[in-house]
């Protein structure tokens, strides 16, 4: 009468271990993920110009491409141009920048005037 493979409170669906991996906490645009490539500078700084009224000349919005979208589990991979707030099923996270330590501006003071300034790895031995 009871099946031994169904376990209580089962309805039937597919086997946990079968269910699509879980994507990780956060948001999943295209501009976080590894696969995508955005667009050009120039692309970026004529659509921002236009956003601002600083330009007249209609501009649309840059896209950048990833050849790595896929749009539901289990279909093929496509090569796509995507903005960098569309988010696809295969979002693989990009690996956080490196923190660039230094490069600090410094102002060097005695008394009430300006000795030094400059990059902070650039001060001279004689104010350290």
């Amino acid at each position: 009468m009871s099946d031994p493979r169904i376990r209580a409170g089962h309805n039937g669906g597919p086997a946990v271990d079968d269910e699509p991996e879980r994507l990780p906490p956060g948001p999943h645009y295209c501009k976080y993920c590894r696969h995508w490539s955005p667009p050009s500078e120039r692309e970026a700084r004529a659509y921002e110009a236009f956003q601002l009224g600083l330009s007249k000349r209609r501009v649309k919005r840059p896209s950048g491409t990833c050849d790595r979208v896929v749009l539901q589990h289990g279909k093929p991979l496509a090569f796509a141009s995507t903005v960098d707030t569309f988010g696809c099923l295969n979002f693989s996270a990009r690996p956080p920048a490196p923190i660039m330590r230094g490069r600090g501006f410094v102002t060097i003071y005695e008394g009430d005037r300006i000795v030094w300034q400059g990059h902070e790895e650039d001060v001279p031995d004689e104010h350290r």
